[in-house]
């Protein structure tokens, strides 16, 4: 070991002892036997832990003058107590402030329509989606949904899905189903206040796979997107409308029957028990000339964000 690594430790034994009989001093000044029997049972360890080079080491500093000095060695007692037995520092934690925004849009929509209502003779197709008599209106949208619209009213009611009933003054897209229905799993007929029969073919649980119109002798047929026969050209309602509806009706069963009433699109079981819809407007009994529909909406969006940020000190 060379000499000035063997002073160094010999300079960090002597302020390690000094240190210690610091702390004895100190216990016994203030009467703390437990303190003094700790620090002194620290000296005797570390004096049995110094091996002989290290005593011999030490002795050799100790008889040096100015040795500490010479090397430059700078030790304040206090400082290494601290550093040997003193608590750790623990980091201190960021502060943070929790920023709340809450964000709110309101969208409003209004529109008035006026219609004419022209006659219409019997039943008419106009093409692949519309077909109408004098009081109602047939919409194809697509393959799974068909809506029902009693022009003498503007009141409305749509079959999509699989299948669902919505009626055009309830709030919400689903105000009913066919499973509502018991006595047919597969055909479900709305009997209209004109005396026209449309007939669906549908599971409970599917989606259209046909509708048969039937007003007078006249006979429609649409191809829903549940038929195996259904595809984009050939779907959606015929061409043309056949004067074969008796013998067409003889091949397409009734099954689960509402009747039409109400406002226009409520509808009633053949007991006169509510079934579906709401009763928002008059009774309609006679053919206007012309019809005003006002509709509202109103959209709310509503948002809230929690945000943490840090603060700097």
């Amino acid at each position: 070991m060379s000499d000035t690594i063997e002073s160094k430790i010999t300079d960090i034994r002597m302020a390690y002892s000094l240190m210690l009989h610091s702390k004895i001093a100190e216990a016994r000044q203030k009467g703390d036997k437990s303190a003094e029997k700790a620090a002194s049972s620290s000296l005797e360890k570390d004096d049995v832990q110094i091996s002989d080079a290290g005593k011999s080491a030490q002795s050799a500093s100790i008889s040096v003058p100015n040795r500490v000095n010479d090397l430059n060695v700078d030790i304040r007692l206090a400082d290494l107590y601290k550093k040997i037995y003193g608590p750790k520092e623990q980091p201190q934690p960021t502060p943070q402030a929790q920023v709340i925004e809450f964000f709110q849009q309101i969208e409003k929509e209004a529109s008035i329509t006026f219609t004419n209502l022209e006659p219409v003779n019997g039943l008419v197709v106009k093409n692949r989606h519309l077909a109408e008599t004098d009081r109602y209106r047939f919409e194809f949208s697509d393959g799974s949904t068909l809506k029902i619209t009693d022009k003498w009213s503007s009141k409305s009611t749509t079959i999509w899905g699989d299948p669902h009933i919505d009626t055009s003054d309830q709030d919400g897209t689903q105000n009913g189903d066919f499973k509502d229905l018991a006595a047919s799993d597969k055909y479900t007929t709305f009997m209209l206040s004109d005396n026209t029969r449309i007939t669906f073919t549908a599971r409970d649980d599917g989606i259209i796979e046909e509708v048969n119109i039937f007003h007078g002798s006249q006979h429609l047929k649409g191809i829903g997107a549940g038929s195996q026969s259904w595809d984009e050209e050939n779907g959606l309602f015929a061409h043309t409308v056949t004067n074969q509806a008796f013998t067409a009706m003889s091949l397409v069963p009734v099954g689960d029957t509402v009747y039409a009433g109400g406002d226009g699109n409520d509808w009633f079981d053949a007991a006169k028990n509510f079934i579906w819809g709401q009763t928002s407007g008059p009774v309609v009994t006679s053919r206007p000339s012309s019809t005003i529909e006002y509709t509202y909406s109103q959209r709310i969006i509503q948002q809230v964000s929690i945000l943490k940020v840090n603060q700097q000190v």
